[in-house]
Formats: C-alpha cells, structure tokens, sequence
C-alpha cells in the first residue's frame, strides 16, 4: 500500500495530487488544509478523475492531520504565496512559522514519512522543516532546483539547441547557478539562457498570479523516483553536511532519488561555478540567521 499526503489543497497542492496520481502507482491519497471545504472538494474530484483514469486510488480530505497516518511521502505546499514585486525571500519569516507549526502537526501522525517542500522560499524552508522534523536529511527535501532546471532546459530548446546535463544548483532564486554540462551553447547565448531562466517564474505570474502545472509536474517526477526506488539523478533542494565545502544550509544540489529519499551527489564544478555557488549560500544562509 502506497500513500501520498499533501499540506495545502490550493492550486500548487491539488495540482501536484493529480500530477501524482496520474502518473504514480498509489493506493491511497490524503489532502490536508486549513479550508476543510477546499480540501474535501478537492479530494472528491481527484477520486472521480482516478475512476476516469481506470485507477482504484482512495482519496480523502479535510483540516485533520490525522488523514496523514501511514503517509509514505507527504508533500508540503501550504504557505503564503509569491506575488508581482515580491521575491521568495520576502516570504520568510511568515512562511517559517508555518512550515514549523505544519511539521510538528505531522510528526504526530506520520512521523516516518520523507518529506518534500514546495513552500516558498524553498530552501529556507526545506532547511525549517529538517530542523523541525528531527529526520535525517535525506528524508527532507525541497522541489525548487527540479522547477528550475525544467526552466533552463526548456530555453536551451527553444533555441534549437541539444540540451544534454544542464542544470540549476544553488538557491531557488535569483542567485540561483546555472550549469551547461556538455550543452554545446556560445557564450552569449548562455547569458540569454540565464537570464530568461531567471526571469520565468515572475512573468507567468504576472499574467496568471501562480505557476503550479510545472512544479506539480516536478513533484510528481520526485515522488515517482521514491515510490518507484528508481535512484534516479535529479537536482532538488538538499541539506549540505561539507559537500562543496558547505553545511548548515539547504540549496539546490544534484541526488540520487530513491525510496530511501535524496542522496547528495558532488559534480565537478569550475572554480567559478564554485564560488557563484559559495556566493548563493551565503544569500540563503543570511536569511535563515535572520530567522
């Protein structure tokens, strides 16, 4: 029996249910929020759409953490949303009491469950809740770095260009590290890629106010990879324990996913990517010591 709980029924959270669900082998799905109606209603459809989809998935929601028990993953989306002239970091300090108070609320139910954050900023965040939790860090994780590298891929195509190892470490923002890998790419075309890669996320906000079709996509490619043992590459936000010279801090870092949550794996970096990574820790640790 496979369980996915999700803390935050609004669009991030429902749509990431469905993405999971879709694309999953699950037996059971739990939708928890504050707005018991939302979540409940939502849990509802979800359950017509899984018959639609030829799937006997169970579907429950409501504010009763309790519907969390036996979570095998349980993704956590609920928080104060991003909005025009706002940056993650604004976020912070609301966000962080939330998240504490969301992690203490599932301890008590699904203690062993691993644990992936969407809520923003989702390093901090992801950083907050490891603490929190008192799990071990590879069973806490963030989605960012995935959202990001689906980003900078998505621009390397649109330039007609073979993407192969691009990808985004660092923090889940403007300080965010962009790697070609063996992306065959000229110099100035990279600085458009960055760019544009930074830039997404507030242009489709400012025309529909949210993304959530491509974070859900990543969340249910994370979940996949556990559920599925696939020990599958891919970048997520992870605690740091020395690797690259940093700890006490999580950022965007390739891993190996598996049922036993993220692994972190060291690339090798250049001497500047390093310090552009160095650079972009520092930028997440300032907050969380503000915090």
């Amino acid at each position: 029996m496979v369980k996915i709980g999700f803390v935050g029924a609004g669009r991030i959270g429902s749509t990431s249910a469905y993405a999971t669900m879709y694309d999953v082998d699950c037996d059971e799905i739990a939708l928890v929020d504050l707005v018991e109606d939302l979540a409940a209603g939502e849990a509802m459809d979800l359950e017509t759409a899984a018959i639609a989809m030829g799937k006997n998935v169970i579907v429950e929601g409501g504010k009763d953490y309790s519907l969390l028990k036996n979570s095998d993953i349980i993704v956590v989306s609920a928080g104060i949303a991003r909005k025009v002239g706002t940056t993650r970091l604004d976020l912070t300090k609301t966000n962080a009491g939330i998240v504490q108070d969301i992690i203490k609320k599932i301890g008590q139910h699904a203690h062993d469950a691993i644990l992936i954050l969407t809520t923003n900023p989702v390093d901090v965040m992801t950083y907050v809740a490891y603490k929190a939790s008192g799990k071990p860090r590879n069973e806490v994780m963030g989605m960012g770095a995935s959202h990001d590298t689906a980003r900078l891929r998505e621009q390397i195509l649109r330039l007609g260009i073979e993407e192969t190892n691009a990808m985004v470490i660092g923090e889940h923002g403007d300080s965010m590290v962009c790697l070609k890998g063996q992306t065959k790419i000229k110099s100035k075309e990279w600085g458009v890629v960055i760019k544009a890669t930074k830039e997404r996320g507030m242009e489709i906000i400012k025309r529909k106010s949210a993304t959530y079709y491509a974070p859900a996509s990543c969340i249910a490619k994370i979940v996949k990879a556990i559920v599925s043992d696939e020990n599958a590459v891919m970048p997520v936000s992870a605690v740091l324990e020395g690797e690259y010279g940093l700890r006490d801090v999580a950022i965007g870092m390739p891993a190996i996913i598996g049922k036993h949550g993220a692994k972190v794996l060291e690339c090798e970096l250049s001497k500047e990517e390093m310090v552009t990574l160095k650079e972009s820790a520092k930028v997440v640790k300032k907050t969380l010591k503000e915090i």
